[in-house]
């Protein structure tokens, strides 16, 4: 779509971002007026290979600090690019919105308001900022800026420490999945 007329993007799956017109700046923040290409995809929370392909691990950062797991209801990473390939962003001040669909298995549980969680490179974690709304069968959100953008219900995080070993012959296991039910 084009910069300064905005535009919706949405995936098949019921992914969908709403971009409002003259929003769109360079990386150094300047307006943008061309072709935008953004590069959107959706991740299934009830995927039941899900650990393998989440951005992350589920734990998080809240607002004030402190470290929770985090009950995913959905995921959106989207990426935004100019003509030329450059890196886009939302312009100081603006928003976009954001629709993730929540899958009819775990609707039931869908809370009408949801934590929004970005997910942060540099730290490896997920950073709780702002909340969603529940419409109907999709959370709707306004961000400020684009990574991958999750809707979760966070919760406290439990020590443990354990090593496992090969019965055969004791020597530790390394990067095995463990899933503790």
């Amino acid at each position: 779509f084009a910069a300064s007329a905005g535009g919706t993007v949405t995936l098949g799956t019921g992914g969908k971002l709403v971009m409002p017109a003259n929003a769109v700046t360079d990386a150094s923040g300047t307006a943008y007026s061309g072709a935008v290409n953004i590069a959107m995809t959706w991740i299934d929370p009830t995927a039941p290979n899900l650990p393998e392909i989440v951005v992350g691990d589920l734990r998080g950062i809240t607002t004030d600090g402190q470290e929770r797991g985090l009950e995913t209801f959905g995921m959106l990473g989207v990426e935004m690019t100019g003509a030329s390939g450059q890196t886009l962003k939302i312009a100081a001040g603006k928003t976009a919105e954001l629709t993730f669909p929540v899958p009819a298995a775990i609707l039931a549980n869908a809370p009408a308001t949801i934590d929004l969680w970005h997910f942060d490179e540099t730290k490896g974690r997920w950073m709780q900022e702002g909340t969603a709304t529940k419409t109907g069968s999709t959370y709707v959100a306004q961000v400020s800026h684009f990574s991958f953008w999750n809707c979760d219900a966070p919760f406290p995080l439990v020590d443990l420490c354990m090593t496992l070993v090969n019965a055969a012959n004791t020597q530790p296991l390394i990067g095995v999945q463990v899933i503790i039910v």
